[in-house]
């Protein structure tokens, strides 16, 4: 359990170490195993939240390093992390995934999930997000980040609505894949057409003209 730079939440919980076998080419966490020579296996580490001190309400990313609903993440291990989700109805965990076709139970009270969407594949982009419209969830996210340029366009992502949307470039990699201020402005105005809130990282501060927008579900 660590505290968090991530501007959505309070604290990442990661239980599952190891390189993420879904394999992102711009994934930051797999830079850092590489970078560091961390065991690359991967393995189950969990710790009972109750030996952390977390204030009620916080908001947790769980596995923000790994794919909760990877094929080669047993069963068990999201079994346990689920287990911690529902004896800690106190708190809001926070789930993201590129695997929605194989979410494999429903979802607690007070999980909020998510698709992660990236540029250049606005064909599976949306295919994940119909995926997650399936699932009953407290709330129902979309993560458009990194948003590559304009190759995914802004209107593609918000059908069906969701109730929350987040933006946010690719950072690490230079400026050649960021989004145009066009592109973030057509979908801010989308997301008021259909009165959802919407979340613009910090990293497009240097994008974004005047103050960011940062709303969260209700």
């Amino acid at each position: 359990m660590n505290r968090t730079k991530i501007e959505y939440c309070d604290y990442t919980w990661n239980p599952i170490k190891g390189l993420c076998p879904e394999a992102c080419w711009y994934c930051y966490a797999r830079r850092m195993y590489q970078r560091f020579k961390l065991d690359p296996k991967l393995r189950w580490a969990h710790e009972s939240l109750k030996s952390y001190r977390i204030p009620p309400g916080s908001k947790i990313f769980i596995c923000s390093t790994m794919e909760l609903f990877h094929p080669q993440v047993p069963k068990s291990w999201r079994d346990s992390i689920f287990e911690e989700i529902k004896k800690n109805t106190h708190m809001t965990f926070i789930i993201l995934t590129k695997r929605p076709e194989l979410i494999d139970r429903v979802m607690p009270d007070n999980v909020w999930l998510g698709v992660s969407v990236e540029g250049g594949r606005p064909d599976q982009g949306v295919h994940r997000i119909k995926e997650l419209s399936k699932h009953d969830a407290k709330v129902r996210f979309v993560s458009i980040e990194p948003f590559f340029g304009s190759t995914l366009g802004p209107f593609e992502i918000f059908e069906p609505p969701m109730d929350w949307y987040i933006v946010g470039r690719l950072t690490g990699h230079g400026y050649q894949n960021d989004p145009t201020k066009l592109s973030i402005q057509l979908a801010v105005g989308k997301a008021r057409n259909i009165g959802a809130p919407i979340f613009l990282k910090n990293n497009l501060k240097s994008i974004w003209p005047g103050p960011l927008i940062q709303e969260f579900p209700k």
